[in-house]
């Protein structure tokens, strides 16, 4: 009992830790696989979590085991295809945004101001600005208009971050 007190009082945040690498991961996938469309692209997990850390039995550590299983989760979800996994899940070879996925980033999306923009021109400028609120809504506005399980609903305008200065690229 002692266990779900001190969860209980964990702040939101940090119990959230690994969904926000998951959204952050799945931005940095779509933007590099828009980036190089159509030509397959080598997704590499260190090219998004930084170098692997192995442990001394040969396995990666956590986030980047959830980023590689990101990567195959997004191609379980029809988001994008390749031809081969990276040994010791370093990454996937020959990797391409599917039709569908092609179609959800260029369609548009409108922000509460009214301004409207497609969801791949929002993703790399709340990349740019580091808006991470706005990357996690945008994926999930992604993950919305991909479901086959639900009715489909109206997109409502998405309210906006204000932009934090942008890190020199």
């Amino acid at each position: 009992m002692g266990r779900l007190r001190n969860v209980a009082k964990t702040p939101l945040a940090m119990r959230t830790t690994h969904i926000d690498d998951f959204h952050y991961c799945c931005a940095e996938v779509f933007c590099a696989l828009y980036a190089a469309f159509p030509v397959p692209y080598l997704l590499l997990v260190e090219d998004t979590t930084g170098p692997i850390k192995w442990d001394m039995t040969g396995l990666p550590d956590r986030r980047s085991q959830a980023c590689f299983e990101t990567f195959v989760w997004l191609a379980e979800h029809d988001l994008l295809r390749f031809r081969t996994l990276e040994p010791r899940n370093t990454g996937i070879e020959g990797a391409v945004l599917t039709q569908k996925a092609f179609v959800l980033l260029t369609s548009h999306i409108t922000w509460t101001s009214g301004d409207m923009t497609s969801r791949i021109e929002a993703l790399l400028e709340a990349r740019r600005n580091r808006a991470y609120a706005d990357l996690e809504m945008l994926i999930n506005d992604i993950f919305r208009a991909n479901c086959t399980w639900s009715a489909p609903v109206t997109a409502k305008p998405l309210p906006k971050s204000e932009p934090l200065e942008p890190v020199d690229s």
